[in-house]
């Protein structure tokens, strides 16, 4: 099973489309936590829904998408994902990961050293997560 989770709230039909498709060949869920107040820089708190989560989650793992993490191209990327039972990925706030986050993880993944609006790094992550079904699948998408 992969899980996405996405702090904040988007209105993205694109991603939901593909994480459709996605979901039509691999169990696959998109979570979003929507943020009551967006700020516009990242304090040393955490906000309350990052606090919930984390204690929600208790010891379970999770990676962090992040541009400094490791870079995958799909085929790795595919592998990494069905070898080794369940994934959890997390899409952090606008602001950015607080460092509570980067010490809980379990590691991070980068979409591109390049840096992304959180919109369009949603929309990268789930075109990443349907090649890498295809991939899995064998589906001619890939081919």
């Amino acid at each position: 099973m992969i899980r996405v989770t996405s702090f904040g709230k988007l209105k993205h039909p694109e991603r939901d489309a593909l994480m459709e498709r996605t979901r039509s060949m691999v169990p696959i869920e998109w979570v979003e936590i929507p943020l009551k107040k967006s700020p516009s820089t990242r304090s040393l708190e955490l906000l309350p829904e990052e606090s919930k989560f984390l204690k929600d989650l208790g010891r379970s793992e999770f990676y962090l998408l992040d541009d400094a993490g490791q870079e995958m191209a799909s085929p790795q990327l595919a592998q990494w994902l069905f070898k080794g039972g369940h994934r959890h990925l997390v899409v952090g706030p606008a602001i950015g990961w607080h460092s509570e986050f980067k010490t809980r993880a379990k590691g991070s993944l980068s979409l591109s050293r390049l840096t992304f609006t959180h919109g369009l790094a949603q929309l990268v992550l789930a075109e990443s997560l349907y090649r890498s079904a295809c991939i899995f699948k064998g589906h001619p998408f890939v081919k």
